[in-house]
């Protein structure tokens, strides 16, 4: 099973953030997760969410934010000592790729790439992120992914040797969209693996992702619930995105200590 840190490490710091992404990128993960979508300003900002409300001490849609009103918004992050700030901001792309590039060169680290544009359209945003990830020389490390079936098949015309992943809820949603269009991977939630004999339809990867409702976002401090994944990949699962990455790389470690 290859493990993907979700939005970084985020149970144990702030999603989508470059403290999220640093502790995610020193542990042996397949790839980070990240979501991007675009400031008043056209500049590509790091988020989930398309309101700020959740993860800033601020309010309001993420489009109405120019990129330096974005950065006046503060984000509370875990402190290890005096003179540390406690506070983080909503990082660029450009600043995401800053830090994680060594990381894809030397250890081969993917980052995932959604798109979200399903509820703002973000005109443009496609062409935007490939140009930005071709000057970053990060062609080669990059899966792009989206709700919005229309991105999916707009990044593969612009450029055919992009990685793409069509997200959905349920596992034959993204099935059927790979029937009939061009797509590299499957991208379900992992409660809903919901085709049988998968592997006999499809040799796409099948990257599942979690929900807050049982793995929470920092500083939400619940428990977690922890996947079975000898059952995940009898499904045909091959990959998961979890807040939680140090929990199963560590649970890898001990089993194959033993």
């Amino acid at each position: 099973m290859k493990i993907w840190a979700h939005r970084g490490c985020s149970y144990a710091c702030p999603e989508n953030t470059l403290q999220a992404f640093k502790a995610a990128c020193q542990y042996p993960i397949t790839g980070i997760e990240l979501d991007i979508q675009l400031t008043k300003d056209r500049k590509m900002v790091v988020i989930h969410d398309e309101k700020v409300d959740r993860t800033t001490d601020g309010t309001g849609q993420v489009c109405d934010f120019t990129l330096e009103e974005l950065k006046n918004l503060n984000i509370a992050v875990p402190t290890s000592g005096p003179g540390e700030s406690a506070y983080t901001q909503i990082p660029t792309i450009e600043e995401v790729f800053e830090l994680v590039k060594p990381y894809c060169l030397k250890n081969g680290v993917l980052i995932n790439i959604e798109l979200k544009n399903s509820q703002v359209r973000y005109e443009g945003m496609e062409d935007m992120i490939l140009e930005t990830v071709s000057r970053w020389g990060l062609e080669n490390y990059i899966v792009y992914s989206s709700f919005n079936p229309q991105s999916v098949r707009l990044l593969k015309e612009k450029n055919p040797s992009v990685k793409t992943g069509i997200l959905a809820t349920p596992l034959s949603e993204c099935l059927s969209f790979a029937e009939k269009y061009p797509v590299d991977a499957l991208h379900p939630n992992i409660k809903k693996i919901d085709v049988e004999d998968l592997r006999s339809k499809t040799n796409l990867p099948v990257r599942a992702w979690n929900t807050s409702g049982f793995e929470p976002f920092y500083p939400d401090t619940g428990a977690v619930e922890i996947q079975n994944l000898e059952e995940l990949v009898k499904a045909g699962v091959t990959d998961i995105f979890t807040n939680v990455p140090e929990r199963y790389l560590q649970k890898s470690h001990e089993t194959a200590a033993n």
